[in-house]
């Protein structure tokens, strides 16, 4: 995930709760996936990842963000496919998130905004 993107998940999160979802290097960022037909169908190159995040997540099988959040949801960790190291995981739960919220319509997002930082606070416990 590129730095302002990363910036703008932050900001996103400020704006609305006043809270810091990451508090340190390497943490783990929680969320609820919410598929709908268009989400599911997308391909997973309108996630706009790096080329290693990518090429691991298509060397895996996965060609749309709906495979994608399916086999998380049932409990697959990305971190366990092949050249998807601790980078590469984060940069893409980070986009997954920010295509979920981008395609939520306008007055949802700061519910979800507040149910993710309390999901995360808990997660922090």
């Amino acid at each position: 995930m590129s730095e302002n993107q990363s910036q703008a998940l932050s900001q996103i999160i400020e704006q609305i709760t006043g809270d810091h979802v990451y508090e340190k290097k390497g943490s783990r960022f929680f969320f609820k996936i919410y598929l709908n037909s268009q989400m599911s169908e997308t391909p997973i190159e309108s996630l706009e990842l790096g080329v290693r995040a990518y090429n691991s997540l298509k060397r895996a099988g996965y060609s749309t963000i709906g495979e994608l959040a399916e086999s998380i949801a049932s409990g697959t960790e990305i971190s366990k496919i092949r050249n998807c190291g601790t980078k590469s995981c984060r940069e893409i739960m980070e986009k997954l998130f920010l295509y979920q919220y981008s395609a939520l319509p306008k007055e949802k997002r700061a519910k979800y905004i507040l149910e993710v930082v309390q999901m995360n606070a808990e997660r922090k416990n």
